[in-house]
């Protein structure tokens, strides 16, 4: 029995140590967004200015600052008087992430794929002194590898437009992305000696391309 008991501490060790600790992927370091602070708040401020009506979303004030918060790490600080709402995140997805939270915690609103309240307060709800949060993960996945052939297949833009404004809502910072898979197949396949015409018959639909 006590060879047990150490065989399963040994086996949970590593689990337990990083408790606490975000996983660190060390060959992942060197991602780094290309995008300005000043293009990512501005998208953030497009976002709010989609959701909400225009006389709602001025009170919105949003900053991309990537100096409040620990290297990797998003934090967002979230402060309002009342008649501002101040957003400042270390990332765009941090920012829309806080102007969700503030929706939800504070405003009693919900966003979501089933349906959108947005029964707003006259007046926006005060948050002093600053609430800031940092998250313990680097990166937040989104989506599975058939997803993509559900009805993601047969959206337009403004529904993908929904769901990207949704996701950076909730910290999405890494959704699965299969856009032309069937192209690496195409090349992969035509080196192996199949014929386009082959291929032509082989290849489903968009609905069935996950599968």
């Amino acid at each position: 029995m006590a060879k047990i008991v150490v065989l399963a501490l040994l086996l949970l060790l590593p689990c337990l140590l990083t408790v606490g600790h975000a996983m660190e992927f060390e060959g992942l370091k060197h991602i780094r967004t290309q995008t300005s602070s000043i293009t990512q708040a501005q998208a953030v401020t497009d976002l709010i200015g989609r959701l909400l009506p225009a006389d709602k979303a001025k009170a919105f004030h949003v900053t991309v600052d990537a100096s409040i918060g620990p290297a990797n790490r998003d934090t967002f600080k979230l402060s309002s008087d009342g008649i501002t709402v101040n957003i400042t995140g270390t990332t765009g997805v941090a920012a829309a992430w806080c102007f969700q939270i503030y929706l939800r915690d504070f405003c009693r609103c919900h966003v979501s794929w089933a349906g959108t309240q947005l029964d707003l307060p006259a007046k926006w709800p005060v948050v002093m002194p600053a609430r800031s949060n940092t998250v313990p993960n680097r990166f937040r996945y989104y989506q599975n590898v058939c997803t993509v052939s559900y009805t993601f297949a047969f959206w337009d833009w403004s529904r993908w437009e929904q769901e990207i404004d949704w996701m950076a809502m909730n910290g999405i910072n890494m959704p699965l992305a299969f856009n032309a898979q069937e192209t690496i197949w195409q090349k992969v396949y035509l080196k192996l000696g199949f014929t386009q015409d082959e291929l032509n018959a082989h290849f489903a639909g968009p609905a069935f391309l996950a599968w």
